[in-house]
């Protein structure tokens, strides 16, 4: 009984949840947990895309081969961006969240994230885990990780 009260008040702290998105399948599964979260407890989620602009995402140059978009500037970047972080909302939406927030940043990825949730005033971030693919992330840490070393306030990491 004790364990439930304190998870109920834990709980209803939690009012506006970040969840940073890259389009590959470990972000999708933090938008449904963010969204479980957050139509249980009516509470806002802020869906955020951060393009790191020395760099093309994968899974950007997936999408625009798929869709036969031709070049890759940082327009056409922003547009396919926004439209993963529209498809996030729709989901949201599916998922019974009525209160959300779309964005598409430009900056350091886990930085960026950090700053937004600030901004925001966001309680929780929720990010999808994601294992080391390439050299720099191993040397690095992971955006995960080094999203949880930075936080101010709770992070969710989902496999």
């Amino acid at each position: 009984m004790g364990r439930v009260c304190i998870v109920e008040r834990t709980l209803r702290i939690i009012n506006k949840l970040l969840v940073a998105l890259d389009g590959a399948n470990h972000s999708l599964k933090a938008v449904y947990y963010a969204c479980t979260f957050a139509a249980a407890l009516k509470a806002r989620v802020i869906l955020l895309y951060v393009l790191k602009a020395q760099e093309i995402p994968e899974v950007l140059r997936d999408y625009t081969d798929l869709e036969h978009i031709p070049g890759l500037d940082m327009d056409i970047l922003k547009k396919v961006a926004g439209d993963l972080v529209s498809n996030a909302e729709k989901r949201a939406r599916e998922n019974g969240v009525d209160d959300i927030v779309g964005e598409v940043e430009e900056g350091p990825v886990a930085r960026t994230f950090i700053a937004r949730a600030k901004h925001h005033d966001a309680d929780m971030i929720v990010v999808g885990s994601r294992g080391f693919g390439s050299i720099e992330a191993t040397l690095r840490g992971g955006v995960s990780h080094r999203v949880g070393l930075l936080a101010e306030c709770p992070v969710l990491t989902v496999k």
